[in-house]
């Protein structure tokens, strides 16, 4: 009998798994899941070499609700230090697609043929902390925050593991060191790996008091931004997204709104020479 409660407790012992990195009883500190991602980025050599980056391909953009459009286009992200200009061209008369940028100090964005700000560009004019902290594009550009978080200085909270779309996900809520934002933003790292793989970006304005001029003043309006990476790969050391997709969603008023670009980079290029000008949109 004590031969067999032996066996059966060595079993037990084989069959039952240590807790790992990624698992919901692991609980991380903000700085180590930042220390964990950037060792999935590459040494820090490597990241160190990478001032500039050039990452160019082919975009798609797909109204999913609230209109009907299917564009193919062009592509290209651009970034030096903190500073970045991304941009999608269509060769509609419509819209012409994206210009968003940064120029170290000031965020601006493109405006349309009719004189008008895409709903993507509105959102870079209203809530421009995401462009000013570089968290725009992820890994994709030099801009990326947790590069440098010793510069940075985020507030950063670990919120554990969150199942997001079927997989289980590291989130990081993210809050910049100075001022105050309406603007709540959280970043997705896959657990094994630790790469970044989603960064989320929320925010609503208040209903307001109604009018006979204005019947749906009182109706809230809640926004979404999302980037999605995927399609990681080597370049000079770095592991880095090819694949990056961004949404927008609007819900409330009169409708709801969302928007999506597919943008497939095949060129990544590293320090090349850029002109300062090129990072500001006049």
């Amino acid at each position: 009998m004590k031969k067999l409660v032996f066996v059966l407790l060595m079993v037990s012992l084989v069959v039952v798994p240590s807790p790992r990195a990624g698992t919901a009883d692991e609980k991380l500190k903000p700085e180590e899941l930042v220390a964990k991602h950037l060792d999935a980025i590459g040494n820090a050599d490597a990241r160190a070499k990478a001032a500039a980056r050039v990452a160019s391909g082919s975009a798609q953009f797909t109204v999913r609700v609230g209109g009907v459009a299917n564009l193919s286009g062009k592509a290209m992200f651009v970034s030096s230090g903190a500073k970045f200009r991304f941009g999608m061209m269509f060769q509609t008369p419509d819209y012409t697609g994206e210009d968003l940028a940064f120029d170290g100090n000031k965020a601006t964005s493109g405006i349309q043929p009719q004189g008008r700000r895409s709903p993507v560009s509105m959102f870079a004019v209203q809530q421009s902390m995401p462009f000013k902290e570089g968290l725009v594009g992820g890994v994709i550009s030099t801009a990326w925050p947790l590069l440098k978080l010793a510069e940075t200085q985020p507030k950063l909270e670990y919120r554990g593991l969150k199942k997001i779309d079927g997989r289980q996900l590291h989130e990081l809520g993210y809050r910049p060191r100075k001022g105050s934002t309406d603007l709540k933003t959280f970043l997705y790292f896959d657990p094994e790996t630790f790469r970044h793989v989603r960064t989320k970006y929320q925010y609503e304005i208040a209903a307001m008091i109604a009018s006979p001029e204005r019947s749906n003043a009182n109706q809230e309006m809640f926004f979404a931004v999302t980037e999605d990476f995927d399609d990681f790969r080597s370049v000079d050391g770095l592991t880095l997204p090819h694949k990056y997709k961004l949404q927008y969603s609007a819900e409330g008023g009169r409708a709801t709104t969302i928007q999506e670009w597919m943008v497939t980079f095949d060129r990544v290029a590293h320090n090349p020479k850029l002109d300062d000008a090129l990072f500001t949109i006049k």
